[in-house]
């Protein structure tokens, strides 16, 4: 029997709406020069992605305070667990609003101190739940399910990645405020790295055998192949900015190599892409794709792909690099746009609130 609740049945995966709409505001604010309402709109996506992000996070809060038991249920499910750790990453998205678009306004010193908080919670709220699911993937005693080992698996090694986005910034920001952090700064983004990208090889590799050796997952489960898409961007993003920084700090002469290998990585994004829409294409013609929150499992990775895009076009000055960019840039706007406004639509009507509730007997267990 299913029941609505607001805070009882809230998944965890509501805090990528902010992942997704701020990775949209650090992109449109990056065309702000080449199109007249970019800085408006940037600035429109980032107050409202950080707006969402509280209102999502006291619920969050008071659901694991009140309703623990739900929480426990989710942390347990061969799914939903993996999306807890969205958390600590929508912290480090609002972290890189903050340093992109709101400082014009904060100033240098505020910025510093905001984006310090903000990568410090991400670190630590990712280091976490990435213990928490990569521990349980390793000592559950039953095998899983065909259908539940999908592309969510790798979330902990695209937020361990994704601690970059806003951990760089933090190192660029303490050359100037505390210089002699810069180095522990650098090393902590380095092991970030490390263990998301082998992570990533690791878990995706299983991943792999299993769409190898069983049938497509469910087509509710369609959005996780997304999810390979972030991984893709994310670390064509760390490597390239780490690059930049191992620069300004005497540790590398030149980063040509890094920005290779990173160009590289960026290239296997045309695949995913590929792929993922071929995927979308035949269970849409199979009945379709149920909407649900998972969802955004489209928009965050899109998003990661679009800026890793940016970044390859600033190095690459090439039409081809430049029109991709934009051309990603618009289609994230448009499947952006559908997939908020369908959110908006089932918080409302509360079919995004509803879940069966854990019987008495069952929670004494």
């Amino acid at each position: 029997m299913l029941e609505r609740h607001v805070i009882k049945y809230l998944a965890p995966g509501w805090f990528a709406v902010v992942m997704g709409t701020g990775g949209l505001a650090n992109i449109l604010y990056q065309w702000k020069d080449a199109l007249p309402a970019g800085n408006m709109l940037s600035l429109a996506a980032a107050a409202l992605a950080d707006i969402l992000f509280f209102l999502v996070l006291v619920p969050w809060v008071i659901r694991w305070i009140s309703f623990f038991e739900y929480v426990r249920r989710d942390l347990h499910h061969p799914v939903a667990s993996n999306f807890f750790v969205t958390m600590p990453v929508a912290a480090i998205i609002v972290g890189t609003n903050i340093y992109t678009i709101w400082s014009q306004y904060l100033g240098g010193s505020l910025t510093f101190i905001l984006t310090t908080i903000a990568w410090i919670t991400g670190l630590a709220g990712v280091a976490f739940f990435s213990f928490y699911t990569t521990f349980r993937i390793i000592q559950v005693e039953v095998a899983p399910k065909p259908e539940t080992t999908n592309f969510s698996w790798i979330m902990a090694p695209i937020a361990n990645m994704a601690t970059l986005l806003l951990g760089n910034a933090v190192l660029i920001q303490s050359l100037s405020h505390k210089p002699t952090w810069s180095m522990s700064i650098f090393i902590i983004n380095a092991i970030m790295l490390g263990v998301g990208l082998f992570l990533f090889i690791f878990i995706s590799a299983v991943i792999f055998v299993r769409l190898a050796q069983h049938a497509l997952p469910p087509a509710e489960l369609t959005p996780s192949f997304g999810i390979l898409l972030s991984a893709v961007g994310l670390a064509s993003i760390a490597i390239i900015d780490i690059a930049k920084n191992a620069e300004s700090l005497g540790i590398l002469t030149s980063v040509d190599l890094a920005y290779l290998g990173a160009t590289i990585i960026w290239g296997f994004g045309i695949w995913v892409i590929g792929i993922t829409g071929l995927i979308s294409i035949h269970h849409m013609r199979r009945g379709g794709i149920p909407f649900g929150l998972g969802w955004w499992a489209f928009i965050f990775p899109l998003a990661a792909y679009t800026i890793a895009s940016q970044k390859i076009a600033s190095i690459y000055l090439t039409p081809l690099t430049y029109g991709f960019s934009a051309f990603l840039t618009f289609f994230l706007a448009l499947l952006w746009s559908y997939v908020f406004i369908k959110t908006i639509t089932g918080a409302f009507s509360g079919t995004l609130f509803m879940g069966s509730p854990i019987s008495k007997s069952a929670g004494k267990l």
